[in-house]
């Protein structure tokens, strides 16, 4: 039982460490803010050949992992309706927040109209809003729609539809409620899940194997770092190139997680930043977009370089929103109390 329980235990913080790695790509590859270097577009077209389908497969191992079930139509109904209440209300209400100072800042009139055609393309067409880097909890509360369906599925049902997905990948998409995205991260979303129930059989495997199929992706990020910018290679968003790049960098990544499990300082910082990594995903944009208004000129004109307003402005767009999660969290821990209990752990 205690090694069970410890062997639980060490899968998920290897799975911490991956959605610690995976926010932090989401945050570097946010820096399209117009004065940006040719290198940074390197790292941005590094970032883009993997981070959302590991992010993607990482999010559908933990709805597989945590999944407890719906065995009527009613316990369905109220998983939805806690999903819509953690995810999608907080989609449109920072969806709309965003609209609302996107007008403001392009000196447009803002009015009910301007709100109701703002709502009507974060609902429809996502990709297109002004909140468009919002589309990820767009899909996933998609996801978590059909989750407690697929999970239905005998095991051979959902490898047949993981190697289908294989296949929805090729396909050309539209904007229209995200289905391009749709078309491109099936697979990932599938994969997931099925590594989640074969999470003892994926333990098992030696760290030698793990390093053995982490090479092709190695080999791609030296090529593309050395050669892609040579010759102006652009990653393409869908396709055969996201399903190859986004799968080879899964085994690269859990060796890197192996790692990280054995630095403490890393450890620490990549749990919190997991822990945190909706909070984080929510409110970075807001963060780098005031930096990038605050020292446009100062970057223009050289009095600041690119590098430190990078560093300095990553670590800001996932220390503040962990900071404001953890305010928030005191303050209603301390509200949920009540005062009798404030003062009976006063007296205590």
């Amino acid at each position: 039982m205690n090694t069970k329980k410890q062997d639980k235990h060490i899968r998920l913080v290897r799975i911490d460490m991956m959605i610690g790695v995976a926010m932090l790509m989401v945050v570097m590859g946010h820096f399209s803010v117009g004065f940006e270097p040719q290198w940074y577009h390197s790292l941005h077209n590094w970032i883009y050949s993997f981070h959302m389908q590991m992010f993607l497969f990482l999010s559908a191992f933990l709805i597989r992992y945590t999944h407890k079930g719906t065995s009527g139509l009613k316990e369905y109904g109220l998983y939805i309706w806690r999903k819509f209440k953690k995810f999608f209300l907080w989609f449109l209400v920072i969806g709309l927040a965003v609209a609302v100072i996107a007008c403001h800042i392009k000196g447009r009139e803002l009015s009910w109209s301007y709100i109701g055609q703002s709502a009507k393309t974060l609902l429809l067409y996502p990709r297109w809003s002004e909140a468009s880097f919002l589309w990820y909890i767009y899909i996933l509360f998609g996801y978590y729609l059909i989750s407690p369906l697929f999970f239905r599925l005998p095991q051979w049902g959902r490898v047949l539809c993981c190697i289908g997905a294989m296949f929805l990948a090729m396909l050309d998409g539209t904007a229209f409620l995200a289905t391009s995205d749709f078309c491109s991260l099936t697979f990932f979303y599938c994969l997931g899940v099925l590594c989640a129930e074969w999470i003892d059989e994926i333990r098992g495997v030696k760290v030698w194997m793990w390093g053995l199929l982490a090479v092709p992706f190695v080999a791609f990020s030296a090529w593309l770092f050395s050669q892609g910018e040579a010759i102006g290679f652009e990653f393409p968003q869908l396709g055969w190139w996201s399903l190859v790049t986004g799968t080879a960098a899964l085994p690269c990544f859990y060796l890197l997680a192996m790692a990280f499990e054995k630095m403490p300082p890393v450890k620490a910082t990549l749990s919190s930043i997991s822990r945190n990594c909706y909070w984080i995903y929510l409110l970075q944009m807001f963060i780098i977009w005031g930096c990038a208004r605050l020292v446009h000129s100062s970057v223009q004109a050289g009095t600041i370089t690119f590098i430190p307003f990078f560093i300095v402005t990553t670590a800001l767009a996932i220390a503040l929103p962990i900071a404001l999660s953890e305010l928030a969290h005191r303050l209603l821990c301390r509200k949920s109390k009540g005062p009798a209990d404030n003062k009976k752990s006063r007296k205590a």
